[in-house]
């Protein structure tokens, strides 16, 4: 070997050293980086196929494929895994490490029998691997070959060869698997601690522990971490989900699979938003955080702190849920799933909880809990329509109306149904709200507050109406009220809302409300000197509603179009053939105006004068007769008025004047 190959293989060697102590320290990465190299300078040392048959770089490759395939099988990638420790196989075909570390690989994936093979050719080799018989024994004992795995253990526990874990299989195997079990975990907890924690030892007594006794409860979170430091999260996302069916009360395990399931790069928005749900109105769960940050900072957490820390966390719940996040399987996005499943668990919570069922949470987590139907007969019995509504596909539409968003709760309440049933044609009256099919299987799970029920389907739908009259309604409010408005827009909803109401019964009411909303806003707009836009308004209301409710409007109608008719004779240099026009349909909507009758006697005497003084002798002939017309039907409604009187009197005088004029120009 020359001077540059030596120089190349304790290179190597440094860095295969290296990323052993890294592995050691828990830096993974690092670790990784390592090995790498110290592989990359192991095979330059003799060119390509070096190393084959043993000699130091031979050694040396094998060694950092061995550590590189452990890194690799610790985040869960047992193919790369496999890969580096077939690699080191062939690399150092005499080596014990090898087969050894291929075994747990082998192992981790479930393949005993070939695993078993791997510890046994480890066994035989000159320099045995010191584990291997107790990672043998516990292959065999998986798969249910006990008196092999005891022969195993006593073999390894004559060399001195036992460990604690081995020892606890070994007492396991003989009996007390319970006691066994807890002495795992607690070694598993040791292993977790301490400045270097060592995650593989952990994830394997946790492992062995879980075999041996598979006991739900405050274990099972312990368990599932493990096994998402091994990159298995699906397994501990089902592995919580099933503890948390068993004891839906358990806060730490509902805990522990939200986390589980927010950190998942591809997990159920559902089943994330159902488990968070559970914990924002959960008493105990905010006592222990409470008690935990009380412990960790050497601070009183006061328990009104607790309204701002669940907002806090709800908020960045909705944050994360909203990056970059498609939309679920209920058609919605994620942060709005939450919002309603967060809204529905308070009115729960408020209501005390199924009486029976310790279910806290919104109506995915109730659905995920077998609870649809409890939840239904509870809020029927409750007859809470708002607890209803939020357990329901419904509740995103209430809560955008809370938030003052008619036009995205309408958008929610245009499809009601599951994913499969929006792929099938809808047999639905076309006015009403798309509902599932009446075989559907997950309209329970979708609905619980209306699980059970006979006639769901139709309560669903007629309230799914009741809160699109209201959406209606508020839109075509906040479009009379906008910047700038849109009055025909705003016809339109109301419109619409008045279709609803006639579904429902309630025509009259709404066309009641409709006025009084339109009233109070041409009020505003009229104190505000915006008159044009309170007549607008008032015009909008008039076209929507029916003969039973325009008094109410025209009286209003007529005083706006007055005010703008007399503002606008006013103005300096005005033509007054538009405010003659307003004053006239003020009268005509309200004869009993006197001012109106007045101003538009004056205003008509005026635009006379403008239409002598363009020239047209005819048409201020045309409009004086106008103006005594109209202020004679003024004198039918005020007899005794001495101005109405004297104005008349004036037009008829203008009248009598014109007339001559037109008289001699004929002739």
């Amino acid at each position: 070997m020359g001077a540059r190959a030596e120089t190349a293989s304790g290179a190597a060697e440094t860095a295969c050293a290296e990323g052993e102590t890294r592995w050691a320290r828990g830096d993974g990465q690092g670790a990784e980086a390592a090995f790498l190299r110290a592989l990359d300078l192991a095979r330059s040392t003799c060119g390509d196929g070096a190393g084959h048959g043993g000699g130091p770089a031979g050694d040396l490759s094998a060694r950092a494929d061995i550590g590189l395939g452990r890194v690799r099988l610790a985040a869960g990638d047992a193919e790369q895994a496999l890969a580096a420790f077939r690699r080191a196989r062939e690399t150092d075909p005499d080596g014990a490490a090898a087969p050894f570390w291929t075994g747990c690989a082998l192992a981790r994936r479930g393949e005993l029998a070939a695993a078993e093979a791997c510890f046994t050719e480890a066994l035989d080799r000159e320099d045995p691997h010191p584990r291997a018989t107790v990672q043998r024994a516990c292959v065999r004992a998986k798969s249910g070959r006990r008196a092999a795995a005891l022969d195993d253990l006593r073999a390894a526990a004559r060399a001195g060869a036992l460990d604690d874990e081995a020892r606890w299989l070994l007492a396991a195997l003989g009996g007390g698997a319970r006691e066994t079990a807890l002495r795992l975990r607690r070694a598993a907890l040791t292993a977790l601690g301490g400045d270097a924690p060592d995650r593989e030892r952990a994830a394997a007594l946790t492992a062995a522990s879980w075999a041996l006794h598979r006991e739900r409860g405050a274990f099972v979170p312990l368990y599932a971490a493990t096994l998402v430091t091994e990159g298995r999260r699906d397994t501990a996302a089902d592995l919580l989900d099933d503890a948390a069916r068993h004891d839906p009360a358990d806060h730490r395990v509902t805990h522990a699979l939200a986390l589980t399931l927010l950190n998942s790069p591809q997990g159920s928005h559902e089943r994330c938003v159902g488990a968070w749900g559970a914990l924002l109105h959960d008493g105990a769960f905010w006592e222990r955080i409470r008690h935990g940050a009380a412990r960790r900072y050497g601070v009183d957490v006061p328990d009104a702190l607790v309204p701002d820390l669940r907002t806090a966390l709800r908020e960045h719940l909705a944050r994360r849920l909203a990056d970059g996040a498609a939309d679920t399987d209920a058609g919605v996005p994620p942060d709005l799933l939450l919002q309603r499943e967060a809204e529905a668990a308070r009115l729960l919570d408020a209501a005390g909880g199924l009486p029976e069922v310790p279910v806290r949470g919104g109506p995915l987590r109730v659905a995920a809990l077998g609870a649809a139907r409890a939840l239904g007969a509870f809020a029927a019995a409750a007859a809470d329509d708002t607890l209803v509504h939020a357990f329901s596909a419904l509740g995103f539409a209430r809560l955008q109306l809370r938030q003052g968003l008619p036009g995205d709760a309408l958008a929610s309440l245009g499809e009601l149904r599951c994913r499969a049933c929006r792929a099938r044609p809808c047999a639905a009256d076309p006015g009403a709200a798309p509902v599932c099919e009446p075989d559907c299987a997950r309209f329970d799970e979708l609905n619980p507050g209306y699980a059970g029920l006979a006639d769901g389907r139709e309560r669903l739908a007629r309230d799914a109406r009741d809160l699109a009259l209201h959406a209606r309604v508020t839109l075509g409010h906040d479009q009379l009220r906008a910047e700038p408005p849109d009055f025909d827009a705003a016809a339109a909803s109301l419109r619409r809302a008045l279709v609803h109401a006639r579904q429902l019964g309630r025509y009259r009411q709404t066309q009641a409300k409709i006025v009084g909303l339109a009233l109070a806003t041409a009020k505003d707009a009229h104190r505000a000197g915006l008159l044009s836009r309170a007549v607008a308004t008032l015009e909008a209301a008039r076209t929507v509603i029916g003969a039973n409710e325009r008094p109410r409007v025209d009286g209003q109608l007529a005083r706006a179009l007055a005010d703008r008719g007399i503002v606008e004779a006013n103005r300096e240099g005005s033509a007054l053939d538009a405010p003659a026009a307003d004053l006239r349909r003020s009268v005509d909507l309200s004869p009993h105006g006197r001012r109106a009758q007045l101003s538009l006697g004056i205003v008509l005497r005026g635009l006379a004068l403008q239409r002598w003084g363009s020239g047209s002798l005819s048409g201020a002939r045309t409009v004086l007769e106008d103006a005594v017309e109209a202020l004679t039907a003024a004198l039918a409604h005020f007899p005794d008025d001495p101005e109405i009187a004297e104005e008349r009197r004036r037009a008829q005088d203008e009248l009598d004047f014109v007339r001559e004029q037109f008289d001699e120009s004929g002739r």
